[in-house]
């Protein structure tokens, strides 16, 4: 039985409607998800920066104060007890420090306060000794003093009227215990994981809501790096212990140290299911009413038609001869809304078949990304497939940055890619994890082929010369796939291991990972 126009026009606009609201929802989505990011990180960023700031004029208060009492200690350098005295009221007025001493210039400590009974005793713990021989305002590295304390020495040198270096006077803050760090930053932690952390500039942990952490060093994490640049900034990183999250960092030049404000990437966007809901319950109202208007207005439209074929089909009934009416039956309009749903369709197909090749495609240098590499993974343990990897990271690339440029270093891993795109056959996956790391995946290679194809590879890097006339080479570490022995977490993991052993073995070399 053929449908009647009324119910083509109803078919073509319920399956608008829901186009329109599907794509509206998809594409509020990915906006509303975006926002969240960006929003976070500005806010990590601006709270990172502000307790930066919180944290530098605190230090320079402790400077001040050491320095407002430097005429005092000189005056009574020769008298431990009166020199006890004047510490305890600066421990009092001050604060900010866990504990103050004056030490002389031979290196034993005059006096201190609280007692911890080192008064008398020669002090030659790192940042006593590092102290005593710049004889200038200084802030330590963290250290462990002779007491077994993880500490931080705040210093200021003592020279008397004649400029005779008689020592210093020395302020420590306890990295482990109560301290202004943890007064100020201990009550930023969320519910949702956000935190604060410190690090100095050598990426060593100073605060951290983990006390166990403190002393770490986490300078591999991404955004530490950034602080040892001393930049400032917001970035999504994934952590030493590989969280993913959205940090905001801030450089304090005063102490040299840097504040890292961070949120979980998941926390951050568990507000996106509440608002897409209201969303499309906000929608549904409109959808309900539009349906509404289309059913009145496809029985406007079809009246007429549906009259004509009536009164067609009576005349034929009734062996009445009429004069025969020419018209569009309507066959012609199903036809063309079928084309334009099948046109929308494919349209629809086409966007999302791109928006998904670029979701797997790494923008840079057209190679697959780690999102695909997952994926192709998932694929090949279904199949029981046997494969091989090689792990590639360009050696000393840091150095293209920074002396030809982001440019150039854009060039050069495109023509790692090129490079790498020309080695392999169509069955393997080139693949560029970040920066500049890349993964060839080779379905159904052994370990030997694998390993001479990295070999094959290194060697045509290495006699190939770059974009700006110079040389590179690579290193990498090569794996195979041990079916039903391990997961492929495990075989990158150990693939990586033997990347750094060929990094650390002087570079351009090529490890099988045992």
């Amino acid at each position: 039985m053929n449908k009647t126009l009324k119910f083509w026009i109803l078919t073509l606009t319920t399956f608008t409607m829901i186009a329109i609201l599907s794509s509206s929802l998809f594409s509020s989505y990915l906006v509303t998800k975006k926002s969240l990011i960006e929003n976070s990180l500005e806010q990590n960023e601006m709270y990172a920066l502000k307790l930066g700031k919180m944290s530098e004029e605190v230090f320079k208060a402790m400077e001040a104060n050491l320095e407002a009492r430097k005429p005092d200690v000189i005056a009574h350098i020769d008298n431990p007890k009166e020199l006890t005295r004047i510490l305890d009221q600066l421990l009092i007025s001050g604060k900010n420090f866990n504990s103050l001493s004056v030490i002389g210039s031979d290196s034993i400590a005059i006096a201190t306060s609280p007692n911890v009974g080192i008064s008398g005793n020669k002090i030659e713990s790192p940042g006593v000794v590092e102290a005593l021989r710049k004889k200038e305002s200084f802030i330590s590295k963290p250290y462990k003093a002779i007491t077994g304390r993880l500490l931080i020495l705040v210093s200021t040198p003592l020279f008397d009227e004649s400029d005779t270096y008689l020592g210093m006077l020395n302020g420590t803050i306890y990295l482990q215990e109560d301290n202004f760090i943890q007064n100020i930053l201990a009550e930023h932690f969320s519910e949702d994981g956000s935190y604060v952390f410190v690090v100095d500039e050598q990426g060593t942990l100073i605060y951290h809501p983990d006390k166990k952490r403190i002393g770490e060093n986490v300078s591999e994490n991404n955004a530490i790096q950034k602080i040892m640049n001393k930049k400032n900034g917001a970035q999504e990183i994934y952590n030493t212990q590989g969280t993913h999250l959205l940090a905001g960092y801030s450089y304090i030049p005063e102490s040299k140290w840097g504040v890292v404000s961070q949120t979980p990437f998941e926390s951050s966007l568990q507000p996106l299911n509440g608002i897409m809901t209201k969303m499309f319950i906000y929608s549904l109202p409109f959808v309900i009413l539009f349906f509404v208007l289309a059913y009145l207005l496809s029985e406007k439209l079809a009246s007429p038609l549906k009259k004509l074929a009536i009164s067609t089909m009576n005349s034929y009934v009734e062996d009445v001869s009429v004069d025969k009416i020419k018209i569009s039956t309507w066959y012609f309009e199903a036809k063309q809304l079928t084309e334009t749903i099948d046109n929308y369709r494919k349209l629809q197909e086409e966007e999302v078949a791109n928006f998904k090749n670029q979701s797997m495609t790494d923008p840079l240098t057209g190679l697959k990304n780690r999102r695909y590499s997952e994926l192709l993974f998932a694929d090949l343990l279904e199949q029981n497939s046997s494969f091989s990897i090689i792990s590639i990271d360009i050696d000393h690339f840091k150095r293209v940055n920074d002396e030809y440029g982001h440019q150039i270093g854009d060039e050069t891993l495109q023509f790692l890619a090129s490079k790498m795109m020309s080695i392999v056959s169509d069955n393997d996956v080139c693949v560029r994890l970040g920066g500049e790391e890349f993964v060839m995946i080779l379905p159904n290679y052994s370990l030997d082929e694998a390993f001479n194809l990295a070999e094959k590879f290194r060697n045509e890097i290495e006699m190939s010369v770059l974009p700006m006339n110079r040389k590179m080479t690579i290193s990498a570490g090569v794996g195979e796939y041990k079916a039903n022995k391990e997961s492929v977490s495990e075989l990158l993991n150990r693939v990586d291991e033997a990347l750094y052993v060929a990094k650390s073995e002087g570079r351009n070399k090529t490890i099988i990972s045992p």
